[in-house]
């Protein structure tokens, strides 16, 4: 559409007329801004003649005071400016404190409210206290702060803190940089009544955030519960809080609580906190409701995730006697322990015992009661399913009882304890050193080779059978608890193998050709169709009261030690082989045998004795053995032979 001359022409003195008008309101604007600007100006440059030094002085100072809820003491010479904006500069001032503490500031700064000077009046908008130093003394790190006056009151002016330091100052003079680079906001909101904190500084080479809001600060002191947010913010962590809390005589806490860190463990060795595993801790989540009431904070409708692993619960954190103890519950779908990695019993060639000091004083300073129930547990190659387990810390003593699983295709039930050793007098305060353990443990109707494999690291039994241990130890580490070993284990099974050893194909060969069977026996695998086997353990040696083994065609018993603090085996056994009925009149093959050395690679051998023995062309050179003449000659032959020692040779005759 085309426009008009004449819509054209109306336009053009529209526009004329609407910039005849805002040249006319620009100037007007202009008029105000420069009276304005020359009435501030005249007002501020007549404020040292209307208001006394010692009045603004004593503003200022009423003021900080007010703001900070401390005494102040000026050490500079307070001096006022006006331009950018009017403010009372005070210089140096000193906060008194007790208890040895300080609380210095290099310069502090009353910014003045400049409308309520152009009305008449001196007033303070604001407090900036630039550089203060706080120096903490003695054993407790508590600043003997008053911060109920910053709370109570809603006129004192909003508070400016810029580069601030927080120090610790030992006995003999050392002070140490706890906090740096602290710059901080206290605003008033909501009317007044409440406060907005905002907070940033260095702490331990990271930088720390916290904001804090209050909607009714003196409610909160009073010990009336006031809606509160807190989110508090390291790197790579961050906590939230929203709800009601309230100070009063006794600490109340109502709320939403969420955490998250991208790695657990290190924000622990940020804190300062000894991570309880060598492995794991990774990110970690935390989402629950918080009260704290009564001494007692409670995470309620808790859900926790950690390495992956989520779960829900609730727990309860006490002092009892100034004693922490936290009580609590925990369930989940699935737990994996393979990123925490196992107990180490062992080197890392699995061939000795660990030697690395055992050091249980961590679990001193807390009391724990904590009971969980998982559908699957993995650890490693291990999988247990159904699983309920409890742990119950006291006095330093743990005492973990798995109550029931599932696990290698059978039922097991175990129960720990672990506390700490004896006190050691040349260390401070007399510590306890090692640990002190007993463990009781069954094991029904599992898969005997994967249960033996994945606690003691060999396979020599393959079968479906039952385990039962109850052994007590006490030492400094691993081999000294070894050593000191006490108390019982048996083992029964039906159906299955001896692993390493084929009996039935030895015997068979001995009694084709005897002599073929002196070297190592090692080899093959032994059916069974019965074992059965009881150990009684004292001071680290396994003595083998029983050991049978019942097969189709072999039978086997055993006697000897076990040193578990050697790792070793010294046994003797006796096999027969088992004829068929068909052949029972004729003897049966019967051998002895030895098993020494350590216990995941003993050597099985034959008594040379009882070979030669059935060895018909061996059987003249025994008969020379057994006389005078030929006794030096045939008594190399002998050596072989388990508990027989080499006599002297007989010199030849004249």
């Amino acid at each position: 559409m085309r426009a008009t001359p004449f819509a054209i022409g109306a336009i053009k003195i529209f526009m004329l007329r609407l910039g005849k008008n805002a040249r006319r309101a620009g100037v007007v604007v202009a008029i105000v801004v420069g009276a304005v600007t020359v009435a501030l100006l005249a007002v501020t440059a007549a404020l040292p003649l209307v208001v006394p030094g010692a009045e603004l002085r004593r503003i200022a100072v009423h003021a900080l005071a007010g703001s900070t809820g401390q005494k102040v003491v000026i050490l500079g010479e307070p001096a006022l400016r006006l331009f950018p904006s009017p403010r009372v500069v005070l210089g140096k001032v000193s906060f008194p404190l007790p208890s040895g503490q300080s609380l210095d500031a290099e310069n502090v700064v009353t910014r003045l409210d400049i409308w309520h000077l152009l009305a008449g009046r001196v007033e303070v908008d604001d407090v900036i206290v630039e550089h203060p130093t706080l120096v903490l003394t003695g054993d407790g790190l508590t600043p003997a702060l008053a911060v109920a006056p910053i709370f109570a009151a809603a006129q004192w002016p909003e508070l400016r803190i810029v580069d601030g330091t927080i120090a610790w100052r030992s006995e003999g003079g050392l002070t140490r940089e706890l906090v740096s680079g602290l710059t901080a906001n206290l605003d008033r909101v909501v009317d007044g009544r409440g406060i907005s904190l905002g907070a940033a500084f260095d702490w331990r080479d990271e930088r720390v955030t916290v904001n804090l809001v209050l909607d009714d600060a003196a409610g909160f002191l009073s010990g009336t519960p006031s809606p509160a947010r807190v989110v508090l913010a390291a790197t790579g962590a961050e906590a939230r809080f929203q709800g009601r809390a309230a100070l009063g005589t006794a600490p109340v806490l109502t709320g939403t609580l969420s955490a998250e860190a991208d790695a657990l463990r290190d924000l622990l060795d940020w804190a300062g906190i000894e991570p309880p595993t060598r492995g794991g801790l990774g990110p970690f989540a935390l989402s629950a409701h918080l009260a704290l009431e009564d001494g007692g904070l409670s995470l309620t409708d808790a859900s926790l995730d950690l390495d992956g692993n989520r779960g829900d619960g609730a727990f309860l954190l006490k002092l009892v006697q100034g004693r922490p103890v936290l009580q609590g519950t925990f369930a989940a779908d699935k737990i994996t322990l393979t990123p925490y990695g196992g107990i180490h019993l062992t080197t890392d060639d699995g061939r000795n015992w660990d030697r690395r000091p055992i050091d249980l004083s961590p679990l001193e300073g807390f009391d724990l009661d904590l009971r969980l129930s998982a559908g699957r547990v993995v650890a490693d190659e291990t999988t247990l399913n159904t699983v309920a387990a409890s742990a119950v810390l006291t006095g330093g003593r743990l005492v973990m009882v798995l109550g029931e699983a599932t696990g290698w295709g059978g039922l097991l039930r175990a129960s720990l304890s672990l506390a700490p050793g004896a006190p050691d007098p040349a260390l401070p305060y007399g510590r306890a050193t090692g640990a002190e353990v007993r463990l009781e443990a069954e094991a029904t109707d599992v898969d005997l080779g994967r249960t033996l494999e994945d606690i003691a690291g060999m396979r020599r039994i393959e079968g479906t059978g039952t385990l039962q241990v109850e052994v007590s130890g006490a030492g400094g580490n691993v081999v000294e608890i070894a050593r000191t070993l006490t108390g019982n284990a048996s083992i029964s099974a039906g159906n299955g193998y001896l692993a390493g050893l084929d009996v039935a194909q030895v015997l068979q060969r001995i009694e084709r050709r005897p002599l073929s069977a002196t070297s190592d026996a090692r080899g093959g695998r032994t059916a069974f169709t019965d074992l059965s086997g009881r150990i009684a353990i004292t001071d680290g040696v396994g003595t083998v009261e029983e050991m049978q083994l019942q097969g189709k065609q072999v039978r086997l018993g055993m006697e000897g030690s076990i040193s578990i603090a050697e790792r070793s085996l010294d046994l003797a056994g006796h096999a027969s082989l088992v004829l068929p009925s068909s052949k029972s009149t004729t003897s049966g093959v019967d051998l002895p045998f030895s098993v020494r050395g350590p216990w995941d690679t003993p050597m099985v051998m034959a008594d040379p004795l009882s070979l030669i023995e059935r060895s018909g062309a061996a059987l003249p050179l025994l008969e020379a053995v057994k006389g005078r003449a030929g006794t030096a000659a045939a008594e190399p032959a002998m050596e072989g032979a388990p508990g027989r020692k080499a006599a002297p040779p007989t010199p030849p005759a004249n």
